[in-house]
C-alpha cells in the first residue's frame, strides 16, 4: 500500500444484512473497494411485538463483528466506522443494544439517524452520477429513504419505517402474496407518503435506486433482455418494465421465485414487498425513470468521514477518473493530457455536426484511460483496455457511453474493417458505429504524435479545405522514435475519415 493511501473500513449494520467495505481512499478523496464481507442477518423480523430488540438475539451478531474486526487487522485498516440502521434505530432499546454490541466487540458503533441515512445515500449517488436533479429511494429491510436533490444540492429527505423485511413480516404471507395483500401495503404507502408536499414537486425527474431490490431486479431485467453489459451501476429501468414485473413477480409463489434465473434464493421472499414499495413511490412521485446505482449508504459514510465540509464533487466524471489516474493508470499526466491538446486540435478542424460536446468527452475518456490494459499485458494492452473499460468504476457516464470509450480507447488499424458496434447493438446507437471508427482513428493518430511520451511534438496546426486536410507539426525537431506507428495512424485516419491528408513534420536538420 503507498504511503500516501489510508485503509478504511466501515462497517454497516443494516436491517436485513451486516456488511464490511474496505477502501483504500487517496488524499483527495478518491477510493478503491478491496474487500467486501456481508453476514444475513434479518434484525427486522427480531424486533418483538413491544419494539425491542432482545440481547439473546443479538448475540450472533456480535461473532459477526468479531471477525469483520479480526479482517480488518489482517488488512491493515487505519480507521473504521461503523453505523447502525433501521432496525436497531427504531428499536425501543437502541441504546442498549448499541452499548452492549460497541463493548461486546470493542468497535464504537453509531446509530445512523434516519436523516443521515438518507444524506448518505444522497453523497453516495449525486458522487457516482453527473446529473443536476432528481429523487434518491434507499429500501432498506426497515426503513426507507427519500430524497429529492436539485443542482447537485440536498434539498429534502424523508425516512419511512418501513422496508423490504418488515413489511415482508406485516404483509406477506410467508413470502407469498395475494391481491389484497398487495393492495394493502400500497395502501399503507401512500397513506405515508401524502404526508410529505414536497413529495410532489419533482414529476418528470429520474428516480435513483439504492439497495438490494433494485439490484435484484436490474439483474432480472438484464437477464430477460440479454443485455449485452451486465453492470449493475448506471442500468435503466422503465415504467414498463416496473409494471411488468408488478404483474408479474406477486403472483409467483415462494418457492417458484427461488428458481428465478439472476434472484438470490435469500431475497425470493422479501422482492415483492420491495417492488411494492418502489413501485408504489415511483408513481406516486411521477419519476421518468429507475435507474440502479451501486453506491449509497456506505460510499457516503466514507465521503462524509473523507470530506465532511465539502462531500459534493462538482463532477463525478472527473472525481472518477482522477480516481483511477492514482491508483490504475501507469502513464504521466502530462503526457496524457497533451494527447488530449493534440486530439482537440485535430477535432476542432474536423467538425461537421453531431453532438460535439459529448464527442469530446469521449476523445478526453478514451484518451486518459487507454493505458489502462497495460497493467496487465504490455503487448496487449488494446484487448484488455476494452475489457478493463466495460467492467471498470467509470462514474458519470452511461452504459453507452462507457462502451463507446471502451472502443474508442482500444481502436487499433485493423478495427475500421470490423463492425464494433454489433455486440452491443441492444445499447448503442445505429450512428454511434461511424464514430466509433472516426473518434478511435483520430486518438489513435494523437497518442502516435507522442508516441515515445516526450512531448517532440509540442502543437499542431489542422487546417480542412474541402477534402484536404493540412496537418502542420510543430517542434524543435520531428519525431525520430514511433514514425511508423504515425504512419500506419495516419492511413486508417485518412481512410474512416475519407479525406486527403498532408502531414508536414518539423525539420530534423
Amino acid at each position: 500500500m503507498g504511503d500516501n493511501l489510508c485503509r478504511i473500513g466501515i462497517i454497516d449494520i443494516g436491517s436485513n444484512s451486516i456488511r464490511l467495505v474496505i477502501y483504500d481512499t487517496t488524499p483527495e478523496g478518491g477510493y478503491k473497494i478491496i474487500k467486501e464481507c456481508k453476514s444475513s442477518a434479518r434484525l427486522s423480523e427480531k424486533i418483538t411485538k413491544e419494539g425491542r430488540l432482545e440481547q439473546k438475539d443479538m448475540k450472533t451478531v456480535v461473532p459477526v463483528l468479531m471477525q469483520f474486526k479480526e479482517v480488518c487487522q489482517a488488512f491493515g485498516v487505519d480507521k473504521v466506522r461503523a453505523g447502525a440502521t433501521a432496525a436497531i434505530r427504531n428499536a425501543a432499546n437502541s441504546e442498549e443494544i448499541i452499548t452492549y454490541l460497541s463493548e461486546a466487540s470493542s468497535i464504537p458503533i453509531e446509530i445512523i439517524s434516519g436523516y443521515q441515512e438518507a444524506y448518505f445515500g444522497f453523497l453516495g449517488v449525486i458522487n457516482a452520477f453527473d446529473i443536476e436533479d432528481g429523487f434518491v429511494i434507499d429500501i432498506g429491510g426497515g426503513s426507507t429513504e427519500i430524497t429529492l436533490f436539485r443542482g447537485r444540492r440536498y434539498e429534502h429527505s424523508i425516512s419511512f419505517p418501513f422496508g423490504a423485511v418488515n413489511t415482508n413480516v406485516m404483509f406477506g404471507l410467508g413470502g407469498n402474496w395475494n391481491a389484497d395483500q398487495v393492495r394493502k401495503l400500497q395502501a399503507y404507502v401512500t397513506g405515508r407518503l401524502v404526508e410529505h408536499s414536497w413529495l410532489n414537486t419533482g414529476t418528470g425527474l429520474p428516480l435513483f435506486g439504492l439497495g438490494g431490490t433494485l439490484r435484484s431486479l436490474g439483474k432480472l431485467d438484464q437477464k430477460q433482455r440479454e443485455y449485452s453489459l451486465p453492470n449493475s451501476h448506471g442500468y435503466t429501468m422503465s415504467s414498463e418494465t416496473i409494471d411488468r414485473f408488478m404483474s408479474i413477480l406477486p403472483e409467483m409463489t415462494f418457492e417458484k421465485r427461488k428458481d428465478l434465473d439472476g434472484l438470490s434464493k435469500s431475497r425470493a421472499d422479501i422482492i415483492v414487498s420491495g417492488l411494492i414499495i418502489f413501485q408504489t413511490v415511483y408513481q406516486y412521485i411521477g419519476a421518468s425513470s429507475a435507474i440502479i446505482s451501486g453506491e449509497g449508504l456506505r460510499e457516503g459514510m466514507l465521503h462524509d468521514l473523507l470530506e465532511p465540509e465539502a462531500p459534493v464533487r462538482d463532477s463525478s466524471l472527473e472525481y472518477s477518473l482522477g480516481t483511477i489516474l492514482s491508483f490504475d493508470i501507469h502513464a504521466s499526466k502530462r503526457h496524457l493530457d497533451h494527447v488530449c491538446k493534440l486530439a482537440n486540435r485535430l477535432f476542432d478542424s474536423l467538425k461537421n455536426g453531431g453532438n460535439t460536446k459529448e464527442q469530446e468527452m469521449l476523445i478526453y475518456v478514451s484518451i486518459m484511460l487507454h493505458r489502462t490494459g497495460s497493467n496487465i499485458n504490455y503487448y496487449q494492452s488494446k484487448r484488455h483496455t476494452r475489457y478493463w473499460l466495460m467492467n471498470s468504476p467509470i462514474r458519470g457516464l452511461s452504459h453507452r457511453q462507457l462502451i463507446l470509450c471502451a472502443l474508442i480507447a482500444s481502436y487499433s488499424t485493423k478495427s475500421r474493417k470490423q463492425k464494433l458496434s454489433l455486440t452491443h447493438k441492444d445499447i448503442l446507437l445505429a450512428s454511434d458505429e461511424e464514430w466509433i471508427h472516426k473518434l478511435g482513428t483520430l486518438v489513435q493518430l494523437s497518442i502516435a504524435l507522442d508516441g515515445s511520451e516526450t512531448g517532440v511534438v509540442t502543437d499542431l496546426e489542422a487546417y480542412l479545405r474541402g477534402n484536404n486536410l493540412d496537418i502542420n507539426l510543430k517542434g524543435v525537431h520531428g519525431p525520430l522514435l514511433g514514425v511508423e506507428d504515425i504512419e500506419n495512424a495516419l492511413k486508417a485516419f485518412k481512410n474512416v475519415w475519407d479525406l486527403k491528408v498532408k502531414l508536414d513534420f518539423p525539420s530534423n536538420a
